[in-house]
């Protein structure tokens, strides 16, 4: 991976500067010092040009420079890195149609720079708030759990219009899979015409209107042709021409649970190789991105970030999906040596792993066959950081909150003003 063209290297190069921004996302602690004192001990001494050890060049201990060389790296090159990294972390390819699921969600931000201009605040009739919100859509493997492609815009722009975006932009054999938010003639429109396939749910009534019958029926695998109406947006570089595929209802049923009715459209027109049943195995995998978004935004705590400008705050997205891609390609080299399936390991104690293992595998002196041996011991120890198997199933909780008394009271007034307000009383003391 060599730095984007035309730069000029400093003694933070785009290679090192990229390397540590991923780096930081690992860490328990997101620091701008944690990065400095870990290059001034020779972390990154390997990934330096020959005789020019970053440890030896750096003179002072403040962050300033790094962070500098992050504002300056190009937001374009470090998208291209995160899409170069991802496809050898996925693993081996599927025989046939590699399937993966989309899902979408929102990152907050400080109104920082340029950040409220770029990603707007939420606001309501009675005030405006605080934070600004960022919309991120990400294409997430269905198997390896690793993010292919990922988009982040405004909250102006719906998960709908990203996607065709994504697909667009993408123009891979893949089979989408998405839920009722991603179930209109757009997204599946897209999804064809990028030469993939599209499996998405629908809604009950636009099942009803796509059947043309006021009753639906409990089983039904219709070859049928989706034409967009009046209301179906037409996206820049989208065909206004009908999509083909299969209407199916069919009943999902989980021991303990009722049965739930599901409305599904798939392009997949051979009901042979792919009957409803099927269908609704490979559509039960989009939990998945769930669980995925909640390992982003959780584990690896990307839901805020503290960036002073609007790149910045992509840059971080990017860095911070690749880092997620690490351990999860880890996973899945683990997984496949264990014959087990990656969803059974657990990403904290990996990504505890790899994070004891990747200082040893970069430091200044370390032979081939060294490091060789630690990836072994990586592999194995990771293989067996499987997610404990409970004798029954945890207790289920109400989705409600209890309120304790607070000490502080409730602000009146937006920030700007208690702040202006905080100054007078210093300034009188």
């Amino acid at each position: 991976m060599v730095g984007p063209p035309g730069y000029y290297h400093r003694v933070w190069t785009p290679l090192i500067t990229l390397w540590y921004l991923i780096w930081q996302r690992l860490q328990p602690q997101h620091t701008l010092a944690a990065v400095v004192t870990d290059a001034r001990r020779g972390g990154a001494d390997r990934l330096c040009p020959t005789g020019k050890h970053l440890s030896r060049r750096i003179q002072s201990r403040a962050t300033t420079a790094f962070s500098d060389a992050r504002q300056r790296l190009p937001l374009a090159w470090v998208y291209e890195c995160f899409l170069t990294l991802a496809p050898p972390l996925r693993g081996p390819a599927d025989p046939g149609m590699a399937i993966e699921v989309l899902d979408g969600s929102t990152l907050r931000f400080r109104p920082h720079g340029d950040i409220a201009k770029a990603f707007p605040p939420h606001r309501t009739r009675a005030r405006k708030s605080y934070w600004c919100l960022g919309r991120v859509l990400v294409s997430f493997g269905a198997r390896s759990g690793v993010a292919t492609r990922a988009r982040i815009a405004s909250l102006h722009q719906s998960e709908q219009a990203m996607a065709v975006q994504l697909m667009l932009e993408a123009l891979r054999n893949v089979l989408y899979i998405g839920d009722r938010n991603f179930g209109v003639w757009r997204v599946v429109r897209a999804a064809r015409q990028s030469g993939g396939h599209g499996l998405v749910r629908l809604t009950r009534v636009r099942a009803r209107r796509l059947l043309g019958k006021k009753r639906l029926p409990r089983f039904l695998d219709l070859p049928c042709q989706w034409t967009p109406t009046a209301h179906d947006q037409v996206d820049e570089g989208l065909t206004k021409e009908a999509v083909a595929g299969r209407l199916i209802i069919i009943q999902a049923a989980r021991p303990g649970f009722r049965p739930q009715a599901l409305y599904l459209f798939t392009t997949l027109t051979d009901a042979q190789a792919y009957p409803p049943q099927r269908l609704l195995e490979m559509y039960g995998w989009r939990w998945q991105a769930e669980l995925n978004f909640r390992t982003v935004k959780a584990s690896l705590e990307l839901d805020q970030s503290e960036a002073k400008s609007a790149d910045m705050v992509r840059k971080e997205f990017y860095a911070g999906l690749m880092a997620y891609n690490l351990v999860r390609g880890l996973m899945t080299a683990a997984a496949a040596q264990a014959d087990c399936s990656p969803a059974q390991l657990s990403f904290a104690n990996v990504r505890l792993l790899l994070v004891a293992v990747i200082a040893e595998l970069w430091r200044e002196g370390t032979t081939k066959t060294t490091r060789q041996q630690r990836l072994l011991w990586l592999l194995a120890e990771a293989a067996a950081a499987r997610l404990p198997r409970r004798a029954k199933r945890r207790q289920s909780e109400p989705r409600a909150q209890y309120y304790t008394p607070q000490v502080f009271p409730k602000m009146k007034g937006s920030r700007a003003e208690m702040r202006r307000a905080l100054k007078k009383c210093a300034l009188k003391s």
